[in-house]
């Protein structure tokens, strides 16, 4: 050490034993404990900024999936109710043709039947007999082939035992008709109880797909009836019709067994397609009905809303991360210049007492000082006796109005930008609140010399249901603006109700206003040449805010003007208000 630093240090020491000081080990402590707090508090912002985002895409997702659940299963309900009405039809048939055969034989002729409106055969392909031995015998076609069905399913079930079934058979490819079919049949007796045959109706499968086409289920949505042997009778998907595919051990199968009725998630063993689906059964068949819908596709609105709140969240993360990083570097920064600056004690202690009391002031909130300014400053002016010192005093009380008026426009502007803004409708009686709008103004008016009138609805109990204080907000701002920039004449707000709208108007006599600024003005932090004077300034929120208000209440707000024709402002809002999500 140099003699030069020694004799520094005992100099110091010196100093400390006359005077208190503040010990470095002190001041580090406290910089680690403020690095703590800050540490502390972004911790716990970001888990709770995590944690709300979370909860609320998990809530989002459970609804989701409800809303999923509740529109399949409604879907799978109408298909149940379609399918029974027309195999009840299709059964109809089916008994008149069985009793007529047993009681006539061979003489019934079921192509009079059809044509004479006794069988309706706008479902069916072909209604028909099979006689005992297997051949189709009758059939409502002239000139029908008869074919040996001696082997199929839908023969052979009543061949051995009378069971009174109504049987529908797998999809199958007609021998008489060359087409796909659904063969639904119902034995034929003789008199003596034997087997006689079978009565046989063929009914197109796509009947039931080309149904469930009028429904809107997504591109890769699917929609099928299926036998309990699980085999379907009919399945589309989009433009894809099919019959005939194996499910019998797709997780449906399991299902139905223990359940008429329920809803599940798979991957489809038809297409591969992953699908929420609801399922029926119906009741006395061994059919079942299932709608199914494209998971994807349904809940992509949710997953973009989801990556929202995530971008959301990560940016949030980020600022909370800078903003701690940057404290700790202030804090270490600060810690450093205490202890380089220690041996100049008194002027670090000043140097951080000003950096406190900047760093507090900083930190309220911009609204806080104001309202101080304005109670003291309204208080001056109505204590102070000088002249001189009132007229200070209002000029501090409007200057720090105004101020206020824009601190809460941009925080207004903000709140609709982001969609926070809630809207509280209620009743409005229309003159009323036009008459407070003009008594609030009838002061500034006065000192200006101008004549401010307003007029409303001969019936003074018209109302209109509305957030009054954003419609009170808007029409202050427009007749704030209209005595501002009139310099004589007059001020007319006006208000007249229809059916459906309420059309306030803010009238003047001053400047005007070039056509070609008259949108330009409605800009936000952008006004017309005309408006930028020092004693009519502004920051270019006031119509800016009035217009996205007025279009968030399902209201707008309209400008006809010319340069020195004066200015009318039309506000029109809906007598109801428009629905808020």
């Amino acid at each position: 050490m140099s003699s030069v630093q020694r004799k520094r240090s005992a100099a110091n020491a010196a100093s400390k034993a006359d005077r208190p000081t503040a010990e470095p080990l002190g001041q580090l402590a406290d910089g680690k404990l403020a690095f703590a707090v800050i540490l502390t508090l972004a911790v716990v912002l970001l888990v709770s900024l995590w944690a709300a985002v979370l909860y609320k895409a998990k809530v989002e997702e459970v609804h989701v999936e409800e809303t999923i659940h509740r529109d399949t299963m409604n879907l799978a309900r109408a298909f149940e109710e379609h399918t029974i009405r027309t195999l009840g039809s299709v059964d109809q048939a089916l008994l008149f043709v069985k009793h007529q055969y047993e009681k006539i034989g061979d003489r019934l002729d079921i192509a009079e039947a059809v044509s004479g409106g006794m069988i309706i055969s706008s479902l069916f392909n072909q209604v028909g007999v099979i006689n005992a031995q297997g051949i189709y015998h009758l059939s409502n076609i002239p000139n029908f082939n008869r074919v040996d069905l001696s082997d199929r399913e839908h023969f052979r079930v009543h061949l051995d035992a009378d069971t009174n079934a109504y049987f529908v058979s797998k999809p199958v490819l007609g021998r008489a008709t060359g087409k796909w079919s659904l063969q639904l049949t119902r034995r034929i007796n003789r008199a003596d109880g034997s087997f006689g045959g079978v009565a046989v109706i063929s009914v197109d499968p796509f009947y039931f797909t080309s149904f469930y086409s009028e429904v809107d289920v997504g591109k890769r949505g699917v929609v099928t009836l299926f036998g309990l042997d699980g085999i379907v009778r009919a399945r589309r998907s989009g433009d894809m019709t099919e019959v005939g595919q194996d499910i019998s051990r797709s997780q449906l199968m399991n299902l139905i067994k223990d359940a008429p009725a329920g809803h599940f998630v798979e991957t489809s063993p038809v297409d591969g397609v992953l699908r929420s689906h609801s399922y029926r059964r119906l009741p006395g068949l061994q059919l079942g009905v299932l709608v199914g819908v494209d998971r994807e596709g349904a809940m992509a609105d949710f997953e973009a809303r989801k990556a929202g709140y995530f971008r959301f969240a990560g940016a949030m993360t980020l600022i909370i991360v800078a903003f701690a990083g940057l404290s700790a570097w202030l804090l270490h920064r600060q810690r450093m210049i205490s202890l380089r600056l220690r041996e100049s004690q008194e002027r670090a202690e000043s140097s951080n007492r000003l950096k406190s009391e900047f760093l507090a002031s900083v930190s309220h909130e911009l609204r806080t000082p104001l309202n101080g300014i304005i109670g003291y400053a309204d208080l001056l002016r109505e204590t102070v006796e000088d002249e001189a010192h009132r007229e200070y005093a209002s000029v501090i009380f409007d200057s720090s109005q105004h101020l206020l008026e824009l601190v809460n426009s941009i925080l207004d502007m903000a709140r609709v930008e982001a969609g926070e803004m809630k809207l509280k409708p209620e009743p409005v009686p229309v003159a009323a609140l036009v008459a407070e709008v003009c008594a609030t103004y009838q002061p500034i008016a006065a000192r200006k010399g101008l004549a401010l009138s307003g007029s409303g609805p001969q019936d003074e109990q018209t109302s209109i249901v509305c957030d009054r204080m954003r419609v009170a907000q808007i029409l202050n701002n427009l007749v704030h603006n209209a005595l501002k920039f009139t310099d004589s004449g007059f001020v007319r707000v006006s208000a007249t109700v229809d059916g459906r709208s309420c059309i306030f108007e803010v009238a003047d006599s001053g400047c005007g206003i070039d056509p070609r600024d008259q949108e330009l003005i409605f800009e936000r932090f952008r006004q017309a040449d005309l408006f930028l004077t020092r004693s009519q300034g502004g920051a270019g929120l006031g119509l800016a805010l009035c217009r996205e208000l007025a279009e968030l209440m399902g209201g707008e707000v309209m400008l006809q003007s010319e340069p020195g024709q004066g200015s009318i402002f039309r506000l029109v809002v809906p007598v109801a208000p428009k629905e808020i999500a």
